[in-house]
């Protein structure tokens, strides 16, 4: 889109002051990491990396923070390009998601999500005024009509992230990146809360007045929703009995009397033609006069007797505690409305209604709340398209007779147009979750590569092998330190899967690394003559070169192929030395188990390294706040996610912050997950470990804890506060 002059003079002078706060930056966090006493969060990482942040960011700290303005200006340029012209005031158009877009989030870079949300939450609440004024200014020089999650463009979480993706030119791996960043926490809030006070007063200073703040229900990370009263709702009758429990406002009325069996059938067919008048005469809707809470006393007055007006009440109470739902988008609320007539009549004449709650009329309810729960905007062209068609439904529905048949189909074509909904979302996101899949196929190859390789390498390095009729012996195994041990069963199976995905299974490249391994272990067996060295010398330099390729496949940092190559070659040279020459004798069985007993076990109160290849350690995140980082990991977190289903809605920290995004994908194995945002055209893929070590730290949950009949019963049975009818 075409920048305006104004907004134009604003980005250059945002970014014109980049290298100041950069500096502000770089320079305190140097001073952080030559005295990490003083910073908690510095404290408890090794030396090295911090030494190593320290070295890099005082000769090259400039260069960051070019890199950081560059970043800046691209990201900008791409989100207004991004944006229609007239944004906020019509519907945005369905992105085309692309798999150049997606990145596979594995546990490592999950963890660095976390890191970056500390640094995020710090720039939040050092600046939450400043940011509040300048995200509805900026909303007024965008020419928004009202002021969104995205309108300013310097927003913490976009600010951190270019922050942290700039420090890739300080040539750090990934500790001491971890080390600069926990350096870097504190007086990146500071100095960013100065250039959000500054940007907000030059947009004032030119006249830039604040946006109307639009009334939004957008889910946050952490809702405010009714206490769990603990109240059962799958126990049978547990709707009915709710009748019991609230204090009716009015006497019985005069001459109400029960009817009799041989007029049942006209009693209720007179009952019904008596609501549909009075709930004809306006319609139903959120506001508090279209509710049926608002018309009880004309309601109660058609009842037939006290029961009928004892459901009247507990519908109009429950049907209120729905439209206040504070989870809900305004327009699913809106829709919602239309099934309060459909409730109260059938309610009156199939008693299943309230004996159980999985009654058609409620799952319609249930089934919509939950698959809308998570837009964040009213205009969503996912959630008007699908509203529009459930409104017609609903419609149909009021004028239809309240029978349980009739609201079973309605179930099952509401069923249908939310299934078609993620379904048409799914389609569009064929691209990354194309990507997806072959990342799950990948995966599943390089794990049974793992399995190959380590039962061949188990093979070799068995100290018993039986060789035909001999009988077991040692001479014949194989030593394998633990730096070849790790290359093969960890890079160098990546390496065979690049092969075989590429070239394919019967190119002379994939078949020649696939000899690797074994001519690897055929070349570190013990050799027993002058034939086996000459075969030894003649077989190292085309395995020395096979060995290479596979790892440029693979990228393999210098100094790991270094490591590996120096292990292969000291072991090569013990095997070549004359027989005879300092070769330590072989064990007896006996010598063996004398050896093991006598073996000192590692010290008990030894620091213990935990498995695993993560980047970060949660625990260490002591200055994230407490709402946002528990202390003990949230129990059922991995049930959780055992029965996390396609459609489900979910609460995760993503880029650096807490985003709303619900299940679009995930494979059979479920490995890999693909998650679609509130936010249009952005998805989030995550690897399992990656989406259970956000779970466990409290950092993904769903979005819906109960459901929204389950919040509703909560609603009611809460103390009571400006309520005229009570539950004792």
């Amino acid at each position: 889109m075409d920048v305006s002059p104004l907004l134009q003079r604003y980005l250059d002078s945002c970014l014109a002051e980049v290298p100041r706060w950069m500096s502000r930056v770089a320079n305190e966090a140097l001073q952080a990491l030559h005295a990490p006493t003083t910073r908690s969060a510095l404290r408890e990482l090794p030396v090295r990396p911090r030494d190593d942040a320290e070295q890099a960011l005082r000769h090259n700290h400039p260069l960051w923070a070019r890199r950081v303005g560059e970043l800046l200006a691209s990201r900008w340029r791409a989100e207004l390009e991004a944006a229609p012209p007239d944004a906020g005031a019509t519907l945005s158009p369905r992105p085309v998601w692309s798999a150049e877009a997606l990145t596979l989030v594995d546990e490592a870079e999950a963890e660095e999500n976390i890191e970056l949300l500390r640094a995020v939450q710090l720039v939040d609440h050092a600046a939450e005024l400043e940011l509040h004024d300048l995200q509805a200014r900026s909303a007024t020089l965008r020419g928004q009509d009202a002021v969104r999650k995205t309108s300013n463009l310097l927003r913490p979480d976009l600010l951190v992230r270019a922050v942290w993706d700039a420090s890739e030119v300080l040539g750090l791996g990934a500790p001491a990146r971890k080390a600069l960043m926990r350096a870097c926490g504190e007086p990146l809030a500071q100095a960013l809360k100065q250039a959000v006070i500054d940007a907000g007063r030059r947009l004032a200073d030119w006249g830039v007045g604040q946006a109307a703040w639009k009334a939004s229900s957008t889910p946050a990370a952490r809702r405010v929703a009714p206490p769990n009263s603990g109240y059962d709702l799958t126990r049978p009758g547990a709707l009915d009995s709710l009748r019991s429990r609230l204090t009716t406002r009015h006497a019985n009325i005069d001459g109400a009397t029960r009817a009799g069996p041989m007029d049942e059938a006209d009693s209720l067919q007179q009952l019904d033609r008596n609501l549909v008048h009075v709930l004809a005469r306006r319609p139903l809707g959120v506001d508090g006069a279209d509710r049926l809470m608002a018309r009880l006393p004309f309601l109660e007055a058609a009842g037939r007797n006290d029961d009928d007006r004892e459901i009247m009440l507990l519908v109009a109470h429950l049907s209120g505690a729905v439209l206040d739902d504070a989870l809900l988008p305004l327009p699913v609320r809106t829709v919602l409305a239309r099934l309060q007539s459909p409730l109260l009549r059938v309610a009156l004449r199939e008693p299943r209604v309230l004996e159980d709650h999985s009654h058609p009329i409620w799952q319609m309810m249930i089934r919509l709340a939950s698959h809308t729960a998570g837009f964040q905007d009213d205009d969503d062209p996912r959630l008007c398209k699908l509203l529009d068609e459930v409104g017609e439904l609903f419609t149909r529905l009021q004028a239809s007779t309240p029978a349980i048949a009739v609201q079973a189909q309605a179930l099952a074509a509401l069923d249908a147009l939310l299934v078609g909904e993620l379904d048409t979302e799914r389609h569009e996101a064929a691209a990354p979750i194309a990507k997806l899949q072959a990342a799950a196929r990948r995966a599943t190859l390089i794990e049974a590569l793992r399995r190959q390789v380590r039962l061949e390498l188990h093979d070799a390095t068995s100290p018993w092998r039986i060789e035909g009729t001999t009988p077991a012996s040692a001479s014949g195994a194989v030593v394998l330190d633990d730096t070849l041990q790790h290359f093969l069963t960890g890079p160098w199976a990546e390496a065979l899967a690049h092969a075989l995905i590429n070239d394919g299974e019967h190119a002379d490249t994939t078949r020649g690394l696939l000899a690797v391994v074994p001519e690897l272990l055929a070349s570190l067996a013990p050799a027993r003559n002058d034939d086996d060295r000459r075969r030894l010398v003649a077989a190292v330099p085309g395995l020395v070169q096979r060995l290479q390729q596979g790892m440029a496949r693979i990228a393999t940092p210098p100094s790991q192929r270094d490591a590996v190559l120096a292990a292969l070659m000291a072991r090569h040279t013990e095997l070549l030395r004359p027989i005879g020459s300092a070769v330590a004798p072989a064990l007896t069985p006996e010598e063996i188990v004398r050896q093991m007993r006598e073996e000192e076990l590692p010290d008990g109160n030894a620091p213990r390294v935990p498995a695993g290849d993560s980047m970060f350690d949660i625990a260490t995140l002591d200055t994230v706040p407490a709402a946002l980082m528990p202390e003990t990991p949230m129990p059922g977190a991995r049930g959780w996610l055992q029965h996390l289903a396609v459609g489900t809605w979910c609460r995760l920290v993503a880029r650096g912050d807490w985003t709303v995004a619900r299940v679009l994908w995930v494979d059979e194995a479920r490995e890999h997950w693909l998650l679609s945002d509130a936010e249009l055209g952005l998805t989030h893929g995550l690897t399992r470990r990656a989406l259970e070590r956000l779970a466990v730290g409290g950092l993904a949950a769903p979005l819906e804890e109960r459901n929204l009949i389950e919040r509703a019963v909560d609603t009611l049975m809460a103390p009571p506060r400006s309520r005229d009818t009570t539950l004792r």
